[in-house]
């Protein structure tokens, strides 16, 4: 397949993946919303605790296989089949650990109504192992198109049934059904129209490869699910669910903007990036373009949104968890750069070196539980926890970007001018947009006239600026869509 061929259809994925992600995590914010309207802050910590363990399995289940399948040129049905079986195999085990921790669970939270939740969230696990190997042939074969009717389809039909028990009074469970449905009706459409190779067959030879790339992979992810999940978990403990409700929903929103760009993009770059894995001058190239585009894309939403976080909680989701609107603040900063770990981490794993890849998570993870463990001691608030993104995401940039340097020559005076631009124009935009709280009029209408004018006035220093990025997605969109 040439190259120019396959940015056609790197293109054309990305497309298709973003409104996947953007009309699901939209779903699932919305339900998430009606949710946390309907119920108390206390009430939903509930399910933020319950999360943070899914989180550990979710990554053991994987072991790291599926990003293998992705990574491997020319996969077979015996490196598919074997993967299924092999990660059915964890998810089971998986759940029947979480089965009869669920008691411990509970005491160590002090809330019983987390041995039933865990039970019955944990019956996904299998379904969701399931998945992961399909999601693996979708991104492999760049086959996003089906990826997003798929989705697309589960998403809504779940939202329907979380929304309609929610508002008969079924609390907490609205949601775990919801999350249950999803995951199965999303899992069963997407085989049926994927069509992954698969046969009842498990070949010792083919996991041993597999893993051999794949494990590497599985113990950085758990070791970034450890350092991703340790503040809520302290939080939990240290303080109350209620602290641990402000402290997780503060954190979804910007987590959900930020992913749902950064995945977009990444999960096309990734397997792009495998099939070029040889040519450092074409790899530099999509590592740079991806940097620039998804900071122009990025850094004005999460800026932005730090502006008009204490209107929009009060919109959105009520008073009573205003508590949430310094959290936001807080982590729009992190998020907001994550872009930058994951480009040159994305590179970084496309040629095959997953074990610079574990030495860097080593490394970094190192750093970051020696910053949180002080951090742990000294505070007095989860604020104070919540502070300490801001250190290990800086730390995370050091170490992500300083391999690329001798990989593919992307230096970081580079990537600092790369980023410089859209930081400015997002940083006047921000400013402009965080003045407009001062205006005395409705909530609602305040909050639609500052989302509105802050696009307008950044897409206008965009042009005046002449910004390489906006002309790049103009040109882009212009011949793609407005000249076809």
């Amino acid at each position: 397949m040439e190259d120019k061929e396959i940015k056609n259809i790197a293109f054309s994925g990305a497309i298709w993946k973003f409104g996947e992600r953007i009309i699901a995590q939209t779903v699932s914010l919305f339900v998430s919303i009606v949710l946390a309207r309907l119920l108390s802050p206390k009430d939903y910590g509930v399910v933020g605790i319950v999360t943070i363990f899914f989180a550990f399995a979710n990554v053991l289940i994987s072991g790291g296989l599926n990003t293998a399948l992705i990574q491997k040129k020319n996969a077979d049905i015996d490196d598919y089949s074997t993967t299924l079986c092999t990660c059915i195999a964890f998810s089971l085990i998986a759940y029947f650990i979480l089965f009869f921790a669920a008691p411990f669970i509970s005491n160590l939270y002090h809330e019983e109504l987390l041995i039933p939740v865990i039970r019955v969230m944990g019956l996904a696990l299998p379904i969701t192992a399931a998945k992961s190997i399909a999601c693996a042939y979708v991104s492999s074969t760049l086959q996003f198109r089906k990826f997003f009717y798929a989705t697309i389809v589960g998403t809504l039909f779940s939202a329907v049934i979380g929304i309609t028990m929610a508002y008969s009074g079924w609390g907490v469970w609205s949601l775990i059904t919801q999350q249950l449905s999803n995951t199965i009706i999303d899992t069963i459409i997407l085989y049926a129209v994927t069509r992954v190779p698969l046969k009842l067959s498990f070949k010792i030879e083919r996991l041993k490869y597999l893993f051999n790339y794949g494990s590497k992979i599985l113990v950085a992810s758990l070791i970034s699910a450890i350092y991703d999940e340790i503040n809520p978990l302290i939080v939990g403990i240290k303080f109350s669910t209620a602290d641990l409700s402000f402290y997780t929903k503060g954190k979804t929103f910007p987590k959900y903007l930020s992913y749902s760009m950064n995945e977009t993009i990444s999960s096309v770059l990734f397997p792009v990036m495998a099939k070029f894995q040889d040519n450092k001058t074409l790899l530099l190239s999509y590592t740079r373009r991806f940097i620039k585009t998804s900071s122009f894309i990025v850094f004005p939403i999460m800026i932005g949104f730090f502006a008009v976080s204490d209107n929009f909680i009060s919109v959105v989701l009520t008073d009573k968890w205003i508590g949430a609107s310094i959290y936001i603040k807080i982590f729009c900063v992190p998020f907001m750069f994550d872009l930058v770990c994951t480009g040159n981490l994305q590179t970084i794993r496309a040629m095959g070196r997953s074990d610079l890849v574990l030495k860097m998570e080593i490394l970094k993870k190192t750093l970051y539980f020696a910053v949180i463990i002080v951090f742990i001691f000294f505070s007095k608030s989860p604020v104070t926890l919540a502070l300490t993104s801001l250190i290990t995401t800086a730390i995370a940039m050091i170490v992500n970007v300083v391999p690329n340097v001798k990989l593919i020559d992307y230096k970081i005076k580079h990537q600092v001018l790369d980023l410089i631009p859209n930081l400015m124009l997002s940083s006047i935009m921000g400013a402009l947009v965080y003045l407009m709280n001062n205006i005395s009029i409705n909530k609602l209408v305040l909050l639609f006239i500052q989302v509105v004018c802050g696009g307008i006035i950044y897409i206008i220093l965009s042009v005046i600026t002449k910004n390489e990025s906006f002309n790049y997605v103009f040109h882009t969109i212009k011949v793609r869509f407005i000249n076809k």
